[in-house]
């Protein structure tokens, strides 16, 4: 890479490095809410790699024109693995400022053994640790057996990254769809920017089907998220009713209708052809998607908060800022990689 290519990566990766070490020092001032604003961050982030890597697995087994259209992107998305796990330290490190469990073991035997700090620890690290190993080989691997055996694993510990992360900071809250409804969420949001940088880039074949994908992918995030709702109402859970009260208050009421408002709008959108097959079409809903995907991690993470909300949401914004900027870094590095990767591919198949 020239230097004039290597440029803006560089200052990317500056301009990230500055925003993360000063979202970090808010956590000095007041911990709790800074690394809230993190957590939220970083949930919106290891979205991408993490959703990316299903998709990645599931073109493995299921061939069509969306693998070629969507192969390469995917493939520089799973290079962000590796930045999720360097992120996931400052809240390791912070665990009793976020998670109140790790203040005050549960009462329950099975959730007082579950969650404990060490215990928790060694299970996100060695989650990640096995998405990285496997983000690595399986652009290497031809056979099918390593994408269908990573898939069934992946769906496993995902639902237990995602019961770590996100459920239980609230330990009284318990929904058996939640850990799926994260997983649509993740692979809704890898998807929306695997079509933005395939689309920019010109490499599209066939638009409509990467419409048609994205309408799909909508509708599983919308079923899921509505079910969970819907069981905790019927079934009149209270502490499932304590959880959306909390996001159902305040300025989460706004924020709440703008998410629904940016995913259901695109949905709509997509139904009609024309704008199914237009290329500036799919950028601009891929980015409303992107956009409701961010306040959608906000809204699960940040109404926990019992004070400093400002705080919180600013500390969320500059941890964005920064992680984002590195994440673009790594991917304008990872493109040319893998660029490179496929042309000697090619060769030696020719050959």
């Amino acid at each position: 890479m020239s230097r004039i290519r290597a440029l803006p990566a560089r200052m990317l990766t500056l301009g990230g490095t500055v925003f993360c070490l000063a979202a970090l020092a808010m956590a000095f001032a007041a911990p709790k809410p800074a690394l809230f604003g993190w957590l939220a961050a970083l949930s919106f982030v290891s979205a991408l790699p993490l959703g990316g890597l299903a998709l990645a697995m599931m073109m493995r087994i299921i061939p069509g024109v969306w693998r070629r259209d969507l192969d390469h992107a995917a493939q520089s998305v799973l290079s962000l693995m590796p930045l999720v796990l360097i992120a996931w330290l400052p809240i390791m490190f912070g665990l009793s400022s976020v998670y109140e469990w790790a203040r005050q073991p549960p009462a329950e035997t099975f959730k007082a053994a579950f969650l404990t700090p060490l215990f928790f620890d060694l299970r996100t690290l060695f989650i990640l640790a096995a998405a990285c190993w496997l983000a690595q080989a399986l652009p290497r691997s031809r056979s099918p057996a390593l994408p269908i055996a990573g898939l069934i694993g992946f769906v496993i510990l995902q639902e237990i990254l995602a019961t770590d992360w996100l459920m239980s900071l609230d330990p009284q809250f318990h929904s058996s769809g939640f850990a799926l409804y994260i997983l649509a969420g993740q692979m809704l949001t890898a998807l929306a920017l695997l079509i933005l940088f395939s689309v920019t880039e010109g490499g599209v074949a066939k638009p409509s089907v990467l419409g048609a994908l994205l309408i799909t992918a909508i509708l599983l995030w919308a079923y899921l998220a509505f079910m969970q709702y819907f069981i905790i109402w019927s079934g009149n859970l209270v502490q499932g009713a304590v959880w959306f009260q909390r996001r159902g208050t305040g300025i989460w009421v706004s924020v709440e209708v703008l998410i629904a408002l940016l995913h259901l709008a695109a949905l709509f959108l997509l139904f009609f052809p024309p704008i199914r097959r237009s290329k500036r079409w799919l950028v601009a809903l891929a980015l409303a998607i992107l956009g409701g995907r961010m306040l959608e991690y906000a809204w699960l993470i940040l109404p926990q908060l019992t004070a400093h909300l400002g705080y919180a949401i600013i500390a969320c914004g500059l941890s964005l800022t920064g992680l984002g900027q590195l994440a673009l870094a790594i991917l304008s590095r990872a493109k040319t990689v893998v660029v490179q990767r496929a042309a000697s591919t090619a060769a030696e198949v020719s050959r």
